[in-house]
C-alpha cells in the first residue's frame, strides 16, 4: 500500500514542483540581494564621487589654504575658514565675509552676502550684497601663512574692504591682483 502510494506521488510530479518552487525563490533571493548589493556600491561611489571629485554639489567652494565659499541659508554665500572639512567638502567654519555682526538682519535673514568669490594662489577676491542697503562690497584676502593666527587677526590685517569699486580695481593692481571675475 505505501509502496503505490509513493508511487502515484511520483507520477503527480510533486517533487520536481516543490524543487522548482524553492530553487525559484533561491534565484529571486539571490537576484533581490545581488540588486541591493548593486545599489549599495553605486551609493557608496556616488557619495565618494560628490565628497572628494565634486564638492560643489555640497554648495562647498575651495578657495584654497583652508578657506571656502559656502552656499548658505537665505539664499545666499558665505566665505569661512573650515573648521568642519571632510574628504573636499566644507560643512562650516568660522567666518570671514561676511564679519560677524553684518550677516544677518534683525528678523534672521541672511543680510550681507557673498555674491561671487575667486582665488589664486596668493589671493581671494570677494563681492557682496545687502539685501537691505542695495549696496555692493568688494574684498580682497591674502591668503598666505594664515595657519597659525586667529580669526580676528586676518579679518583685521588680511581683508580689505572696500564699497568703491574703483579702489578696489586700483587695489588689486597695486598688489599684482590678477583675478578676473
Amino acid at each position: 500500500d505505501v509502496l503505490l502510494w509513493s508511487r502515484s506521488f511520483e507520477k503527480m510530479n510533486m517533487p520536481n514542483t516543490f524543487d522548482k518552487f524553492f530553487l525559484y525563490i533561491g534565484k529571486l533571493f539571490l537576484f533581490i540581494l545581488a540588486g541591493i548589493l548593486a545599489i549599495t556600491i553605486c551609493f557608496v561611489t556616488f557619495m565618494y564621487a560628490a565628497t572628494w571629485l565634486w564638492p560643489e554639489s555640497y554648495g562647498s567652494y575651495a578657495l584654497g589654504n583652508n578657506i571656502y565659499m559656502l552656499d548658505w541659508d537665505g539664499d545666499g554665500r558665505i566665505i569661512v575658514r573650515g573648521t568642519n572639512v571632510e574628504g573636499n567638502v566644507c560643512y562650516g567654519g568660522e567666518l570671514l565675509i561676511p564679519t560677524y555682526g553684518n550677516e544677518y538682519d534683525s528678523v534672521g535673514n541672511l543680510r550681507e552676502y557673498v555674491i561671487d568669490a575667486k582665488s589664486d594662489d596668493n589671493w581671494i577676491i570677494a563681492k557682496t550684497g545687502n539685501r537691505i542697503t542695495n549696496q555692493k562690497k568688494y574684498y580682497i584676502i591674502n591668503k598666505n601663512n594664515l595657519e597659525n593666527m586667529t580669526i580676528e587677526d586676518i579679518i583685521v590685517t588680511r581683508i580689505e574692504s572696500f564699497t568703491d569699486s574703483m579702489k578696489f580695481s586700483n587695489r588689486c593692481i597695486y598688489n599684482g591682483v590678477n583675478i578676473d571675475w
